[in-house]
């Protein structure tokens, strides 16, 4: 369903990487809870470009905000992880009439964490842009696009940031230190 192109996203197919990612074995996947995420992230090693984690043991309310409070943190490294929970998230405005043809495929709900190299998800986003991909899509969904594209350039800006800044020093007052016991001084 991910390949059928669709006239909501002026042609292109809700996902237009899906197809080369299946045929050349660039998607992977897991099943697990928070630490199954962690660990994946923690041990990147971009042998694949996209790794789903089927969550398990895990709240449906949880997973967005977590993964929300995750980027906050992993963002520095280019990494991402996006939460897929049925009925949450924003909304792309896909017609109804799409969605259906997912049913059949579904035996009950369940949530899906996405982890990939932000600066990977963002230029593929860029390119879609020009090609009309999000001239449906509602306000919200390019809100949220748009801001995980600034989110990369901040940690960037964060990163450079740190690295160019001296590490606070144990005098931060510019006092000149004394050595030696009291009497000296």
């Amino acid at each position: 369903m991910l390949e059928v192109t669709s006239d909501h996203f002026n042609g292109l197919p809700p996902c237009p990487y899906a197809k080369a990612a299946w045929i050349n074995n660039r998607v992977k996947f897991d099943f697990g809870d928070k630490d199954i995420v962690i660990d994946h992230v923690k041990d990147w090693d971009d042998s694949c470009d996209l790794l789903i984690v089927i969550a398990e043991n895990w709240e449906f309310d949880e997973i967005e905000d977590w993964c929300e409070s995750k980027n906050e943190k992993i963002i520095k490294d280019d990494m991402v992880v996006m939460p897929f929970v049925p009925g949450e998230g924003p909304d792309t405005g896909q017609p109804e009439e799409e969605a259906t043809n997912w049913e059949y495929l579904v035996d009950e709900p369940y949530s899906m964490i996405f982890i990939q190299r932000l600066s990977k998800v963002n230029k593929a986003s860029e390119s879609l842009e020009k090609q009309g991909y999000y001239k449906n899509c509602t306000a919200e969904f390019l809100e949220y696009v748009h801001n995980r594209r600034k989110g990369i350039s901040n940690a960037r800006q964060i990163k450079e940031n740190e690295e160019s800044t001296p590490k606070e020093k144990a005098n931060p007052k510019g006092e000149q230190e004394v050595h030696g016991n009291e009497e000296s001084k």
